[in-house]
């Protein structure tokens, strides 16, 4: 009866009693605003400065290859180092990075060479960042509660990308555009008082004896041979693809072809965050219905619907939709994904496992992304929209035929 009645308590105790997951979700939160109001806002900022959608483009492959040049390494890095102290030293660091960007927009640098610099420096200690806390979130959460607490995270982070764009059409109403990049230097800030807060498990560090190569190899062996999570990184590699890609041409889009001020861009592309929220309440419970399998695989074909509506926009109000769906699809996509590798991953495991899936999941984005620039230049953001929806309907096609869509 006493072992009853514990096993009952034990079910009962709700997520938003664990300390470490508040102090993550806070932290989540933070750096959800300032990430939004940066990816918005420095697109922006670079083509109001140069009226080229080839240095917008250049500057996104800039922040993406850290993710080629460390990427496959940092996962070891992070397995041989604290977790909590890697977090702080990054956000840390891009706090320094965001103050420098601001004084360069404060006295009118027009020289793009520096801004593409600092991008990249920003992306490697995001990167860092982002898979020091995939091992924080693993090591603190329950297993049996982790699909609950990606969906909260990713709630967050959807409600942000609606307040986001609101957020930084109002900075952009400023007569200087530095201030945004001020405020969201703060954000990182406050993120890097709270997270310093928490109080983490124990981790399981690698003996100084082990070799770094060896670590390596041993989080590839690993990876190898799970045929589930490799199978499923080529698809969210291939995705991940024309995602970025996409989100980057519906700014030049509603800039050049729609003829949108940058306060009214800000604000159509809160209609990702709308369906994002919409998504992400969702999500839980259409995984339970339909399976994890089925959820990711209709993710590439609600991408592929809502990109096909973008091809056929001609007024904010088709875009506008078609963000709504796009959002809503990322929301499902981002949880199965995310969830997925952390169940298929045990917490020594878990940086060398996200830096290599991590590298695969993006390792497309700046080859793509910086051809982009030179297609949107030539013949507008039309075939940058039709040759997405394509490859994510094959994408659907050919995933509906694995054994992945079966998975629950």
């Amino acid at each position: 009866m006493s072992l009853s009645s514990v096993k009952v308590n034990k079910k009962t105790v709700s997520i938003w009693r664990n300390q470490s997951f508040l102090i993550l979700l806070s932290s989540t939160f933070l750096l959800s605003i300032a990430n939004r109001i940066y990816e918005l806002l420095l697109p922006l900022i670079l083509y109001e400065l140069t009226y080229s959608s080839v240095a917008v483009t250049n500057m996104r492959t800039a922040e993406l290859l850290p993710n080629l040049v460390f990427g496959i390494f940092i996962g070891v890095i992070v397995d041989r180092v604290n977790k909590k102290k890697l977090a702080l030293w990054s956000i840390g660091l891009q706090t320094g990075l965001l103050l420098v960007l601001a004084y360069m927009l404060k006295i009118n640098n027009s020289w793009l060479v520096p801004y593409y610099i600092i991008g990249f420096f920003l992306m490697t200690c995001n990167y860092g960042y982002f898979n020091a806390q995939v091992g924080l979130v693993k090591m603190n959460i329950p297993t049996e509660y982790l699909n609950e607490a990606n969906a909260k995270f990713s709630f967050i982070e959807t409600f942000i990308s609606v307040m986001g764009p609101v957020i930084s059409g109002i900075i952009l109403l400023m007569p200087v555009f530095y201030d945004g990049v001020l405020i969201t230097a703060i954000a990182y800030f406050l993120c890097l008082l709270i997270l310093s807060r928490l109080s983490h498990q124990s981790e399981v560090h690698r003996q100084k004896s082990t070799s770094f190569l060896a670590d390596f190899r041993e989080g590839w062996q690993a990876f190898r041979d799970n045929k589930a999570l490799w199978m499923m990184t080529i698809f969210i590699m291939l995705l991940n693809s024309t995602a970025t890609v996409v989100q980057i041409t519906v700014l030049l889009f509603a800039k050049e072809d729609l003829g949108l001020a940058s306060s009214g861009v800000a604000v159509v592309i809160s209609a990702v965050g709308i369906g994002g929220m919409a998504g992400s309440l969702l999500a839980s419970k259409l995984r339970k219905s339909w399976g994890l399998g089925v959820l990711f695989g209709a993710s590439a074909f609600f991408h592929a619907i809502a990109y096909l509506i973008m091809y056929f926009s001609d007024n904010y109000y088709k875009l506008i939709i078609a963000l709504f769906i796009g959002g809503m699809a990322t929301s499902f996509y981002s949880v199965c994904a995310y969830t997925f590798r952390l169940e298929q991953t045990s917490p020594e495991l878990i940086g060398r496992i996200s830096g290599i899936t991590g590298t695969f999941f993006r390792i497309g984005m700046p080859i793509t992304v910086f051809l982009s620039g030179w297609v949107i230049d030539a013949w507008g953001a039309a075939p940058i929209f039709l040759i997405a929806a394509s490859m994510n309907l094959v994408v659907f096609v050919v995933y509906r035929t694995t054994f992945l869509w079966k998975l629950r």
